[in-house]
């Protein structure tokens, strides 16, 4: 006999119906108060799930699924699947604690005169390559069983139904027989032949296996095997086989990697399974604020502590000239370490420079913390801390200020445990402006942690001298800096870590070369020679957060908080509003603050970036109308309440 695979055959019998045999108990992949097994998930689908949503896809239209142990949970969670769209009847099994021949009878019924069906086990996956080939294989009114050639590929070997082959036809199919060509993969083309077979077995022994009936049949040249080719399959009976089952997933996704010769649709969403659990779960940085800002000509841009002013000429000219070198990779800028290692004077070999103070921060994570591991971050502060630790698998452990906004050591150092990796403080913190003070950052350093000194606004304060002299003291200090604020250099991303040159050859060992453009390692370099310019940008912007302080505090229901940034920072409770409503009624004004609901600060907070003076002068006035006028609207409306 030949198996005609010609979808064309005249003679070839449609598939439209499956009969899944889930009735047994599957006591060693679950235990008595767990799901059943044909509920149990991989990768976050339930098996059963799985086979049905392959069937679907491969023309099956309806299902007929024969249970037995705990068979209303299987009901009730397959009946509630958004996802199965084929007909699903169900066939309860009560003698389930028998052989799987005893199943395949109880749904009798269905499996009709002169019509083929689907058969599968509901613990067996198989990528939808498998049923292809037993929908399209004319067997000529004899049933066949899909094997598997390749027998060093089956996962558990000891437990498969194992198939000795005489051509095409079965010599003999068992779990114990000692010669075999071929492996059973559970999935089957089937008619009322097996049933009549499965039948007289059940009369003389009161128990009947599907093997049974298969070697029945075999010796009449009735029941042959139809070749699996590179289909994956796996049975799902053992945790072990459980875990390579999801182990699978990840790799060849739901598909299994079947590469059919018919067109598919890929779904782009299930690529999401090839990504660790962490990245999955992580939460990508809104940047939807900069978009907006980029829309409106005009706005006042308050909202993401930029530096109102542009590159100065001097550095745009340097700029325009390193674009002649566009076309060879940067130098590792040595130059540029070098100037800035007098300028803070540390030693040029622990600075590290990066795509901005962030790149560093997403740097150190990666370096020291592994999935599991816990960071320490006192909040509220810079949101990327927590975002970059989640993205490596890390636990940040957010530590809240006082209440007076003060960074709170004690209830840091509790936190500490074997599990903390880095310590993330941030000097002037972002949003609340203050700085940590000296001998409380020298009992976090104590510990000899990983420490993270985020500067990132430290030439914007008050003269204060920079924490990068504790480095030669404490080799566990990290000091980070970015040209983003003070320097007006935001896009084009430059920041860089100050350490013992120890922490930088690790940090030197997950940073990826040439991540600093050779544009921005010239504009940096001019930046730096631009002292003057520098000095009175600066002061224009201490002046500015000097009357920001003092004209926000002095708007009804608003405080103002001192700050050493170039932001102010208001507290908002007691106007009634909440940020977020103040934050859209100043977009309509045209000028764009920040509420601090994103930094695990409530929704009474908004931040003020300082802007040049006619900036600040339009956010005091927007944000003084606007509170007077909604605070008017407010009492007419009490006002009207009260006499209805």
């Amino acid at each position: 006999m030949t198996i005609d695979r010609n979808p064309s055959s005249n003679s070839r019998r449609e598939l439209k119906r499956a009969v899944i045999l889930a009735a047994g108990r599957g006591s060693r992949l679950v235990a008595h108060d767990e799901l059943p097994k044909p509920l149990k998930p991989i990768a976050g689908v339930p098996l059963l799930v799985r086979i049905l949503r392959t069937l679907q896809g491969e023309g099956i239209q309806e299902a007929v699924i024969v249970v037995g142990w705990r068979g209303d949970t299987i009901k009730r969670a397959l009946l509630a699947e958004p996802s199965l769209a084929l007909e699903l009847i169900f066939v309860d099994n009560p003698r389930y604690d028998r052989s799987n021949g005893v199943s395949l009878l109880a749904a009798k019924e269905w499996i009709e005169e002169g019509e083929d069906v689907l058969l599968s086990m509901a613990d067996h996956l198989y990528a939808p390559e498998l049923v292809r080939r037993v929908r399209e294989s004319d067997l000529r009114g004899a049933c066949g069983l899909a094997v598997d050639r390749d027998i060093e590929r089956c996962f558990d070997l000891d437990d498969a139904t194992k198939v000795k082959l005489d051509g095409i036809r079965i010599a003999d199919i068992g779990k114990e027989i000692d010669e075999y060509d071929a492996i059973d993969t559970g999935v089957f083309r089937v008619n009322s032949k097996l049933i009549h077979e499965l039948e007289k077995v059940y009369e003389t022994r009161g128990d009947a296996s599907l093997s049974d009936g298969v070697r029945s049949l075999a010796v009449t040249g009735e029941f042959v095997t139809i070749d699996a080719g590179d289909a994956r399959w796996i049975d799902v009976d053992t945790p072990e086989a459980h875990s390579r089952a999801e182990a699978m997933i990840r790799v060849w996704g739901d598909s299994l990697g079947d590469d059919p010769t018919t067109a598919v649709t890929i779904d782009p969403e299930a690529l999401e399974q090839f990504a660790p659990s962490w990245v999955r779960a992580a939460q990508p940085y809104k940047e939807d604020h900069f978009e907006l800002a980029a829309g409106r000509k005009g706005l006042a841009r308050l909202m993401s502590n930029e530096s109102p002013y542009g590159p100065s000429e001097r550095v745009i000219a340097a700029i325009v000239e390193a674009a002649r070198a566009g076309n060879v990779y940067p130098t590792s800028a040595k130059a540029l370490r070098e100037k800035l290692a007098e300028r803070e004077s540390v030693q040029p070999d622990g600075i590290v420079l990066g795509a901005g103070s962030t790149e560093m921060i997403d740097l150190i994570i990666r370096s020291f913390v592994a999935p599991g591991e816990e960071v320490l971050i006192s909040v509220p502060t810079f949101s990327m801390y927590e975002a970059r630790t989640r993205v490596v698998g890390g636990i940040p452990v957010l530590v809240p200020m006082t209440r007076t906004s003060e960074f709170d050591i004690p209830a840091l150092l509790r936190a500490v445990t074997e599990r903390t990796k880095v310590v993330f403080l941030c000097t002037p913190n972002n949003p609340t402006g203050n700085r940590i003070d000296e001998p409380s950052l020298r009992r976090i350093l104590r510990l000899g942690l990983p420490t993270v000194i985020d500067e990132a606004y430290h030439e914007l304060g008050d003269g204060v001298p920079s924490l990068a002299r504790l480095i030669a003291e404490f080799p566990n200090a990290i000091v980070i800096r970015t040209f983003s604020k003070a320097f007006g250099l935001a896009g084009m991303r430059l920041g860089y870590a100050m350490s013992h040159p120890a922490v930088a050859k690790i940090l030197g060992r997950a940073k990826v070369p040439w991540n600093v453009s050779t544009l921005t390692l010239a504009a940096a370099m001019a930046a730096l020679d631009d002292i003057a310019e520098q000095d009175e940008r600066l002061s224009a912007i201490r002046a500015g957060r000097s009357y920001l302080e003092r004209e926000l505090g002095r708007i009804p229901g608003i405080s103002s908080m001192s700050s050493q940034g170039n932001y102010v920072l208001c507290d908002i409770h007691d106007t009634g509003f909440t940020g977020d409503w103040i934050v859209q009624q100043m977009l309509a004004d045209g000028v764009f603050i920040r509420s601090l609901s994103v930094h695990h600060m409530d929704r009474g907070y908004v931040r003020v970036t300082v802007g040049t003076a006619e900036q600040n002068a339009k956010c005091v006035s927007s944000l003084r109308r606007i509170v007077t006028q909604g605070r008017r609207s407010n009492v007419a409306r009490a006002a009207t309440s009260d006499a209805e």
